[in-house]
């Protein structure tokens, strides 16, 4: 599995002795899962049990010593970056905006907790940077900047990597794999181009990529040929509540709008273009796949109703979760019922 780590030099060889300690088929013991909440169903499907993953705190006492014995007799350790990605594994790249750059360093990002979720070892590849647009910029032919067409443009080698230069984080993973053995992308953009009165669609000119719809189209014909045997995983707009400066409600997502449409017209119209690449679709804007709506929109959201709470990017990674499970032959069940975000809050959440 693909993961980036924070290690003691000279532990390296023995915390992988410790990790090899302990397996589960649902959480990987290489990914710590201490603040991951799972929903695990039972055999029969009749009853749902709620746990929240816990480290393991029943090491062996000798991995204990051997590990104290190494730190003592360090005079001098450091830390270091890892990134550990294993060419044999099934990959998963996430392209996104500021919902999957959340929490990218707390461990609590949508990534992170895809990965403790799935029933299998992958690589995990998080290139979401915060604040970006699947549009290009206006007023130039020649746009250079972070969106989704110009980092598809780049996994297909058709652009530099200097837009990624604002995007450490992003950047040090964009180099380590191999987009055409690339297994899943999943694909969420759409809160930025409506913020940012971004035009929904020009159906004269389809390569107008300052055009919300046109520049999801285009990323997505971009991503099919680079990588042609991924599966994408197009997850819409997530249902927002908007505010205006002094707190007062400008309104939901179903009625509040920018010049060009309502937020409802964006997330629809990617809601559509599932068809065109044969994508796994993701309504987080409607309530069937979660049970977001504005009864439970402030536990889904932060206070500004548009980023996702640690609760809500863990409830979104169960879905995305399923899915690519299912994909792998993991799990042959369908969402017949909206993910709660109850069964994903942290105690101190409730």
């Amino acid at each position: 599995m693909k993961k980036r780590i924070k290690i003691f030099i000279p532990l390296i060889t023995i915390s992988y002795i410790i990790a090899g300690c302990s397996a589960d088929t649902t959480l990987k013991s290489s990914v710590d899962t201490s603040e991951t909440v799972v929903k695990i169903n039972d055999s029969s499907n009749d009853a749902t049990i709620e746990s929240t993953a816990t480290e393991n705190s029943s090491s062996d006492e000798s991995d204990s010593d051997v590990v104290s014995s190494l730190e003592s007799s360090t005079s001098t350790s450091f830390e270091e970056d890892t990134t550990i990605y294993d060419s044999s594994l099934p990959t998963v790249v996430f392209l996104g905006d500021d919902q999957f750059d959340l929490g990218r360093n707390e461990n609590t990002s949508i990534s992170y907790y895809v990965e403790s979720l799935l029933g299998t070892d992958v690589n995990i590849i998080n290139l979401g940077c915060s604040g970006v647009t699947a549009t290009t910029a206006l007023g130039t032919d020649n746009d250079t900047g972070m969106n989704f067409v110009n980092i598809a443009k780049f996994l297909n080698g058709e652009m530099d990597n200097t837009f990624f230069n604002n995007f450490p984080d992003a950047k040090e993973e964009a180099f380590i794999f191999d987009p055409s053995e690339v297994d899943f992308y999943v694909v969420e953009y759409g809160i930025n181009d409506f913020l940012q009165s971004k035009a929904l669609v020009n159906n004269i000119k389809e390569s107008d990529t300052t055009c919300y719809i046109n520049a999801m189209t285009v990323g997505l014909d971009i991503l099919v040929k680079t990588s042609p045997n991924a599966k994408i995983i197009l997850c819409s707009p997530i249902y927002s509540m908007f505010y205006a400066d002094d707190g007062s409600v400008l309104g939901s997502g179903n009625i509040y709008s920018n010049p060009f449409g309502k937020y409802l017209d964006y997330c629809a119209g990617c809601t559509r273009l599932n068809s065109l690449h044969n994508s796994i679709g993701f309504d987080a804007f409607g309530s069937a796949m979660m049970n977001i709506n504005d009864q439970t929109i402030s536990d889904y959201m932060e206070e500004d109703g548009i980023h996702l709470s640690r609760a809500g990017r863990n409830t979104f990674a169960a879905v995305v979760a399923h899915m690519i499970n299912k994909q792998l032959g993991l799990d042959n069940t369908e969402i017949e019922i909206a993910y709660n975000i109850d069964d994903y809050k942290l105690e101190n959440e409730k």
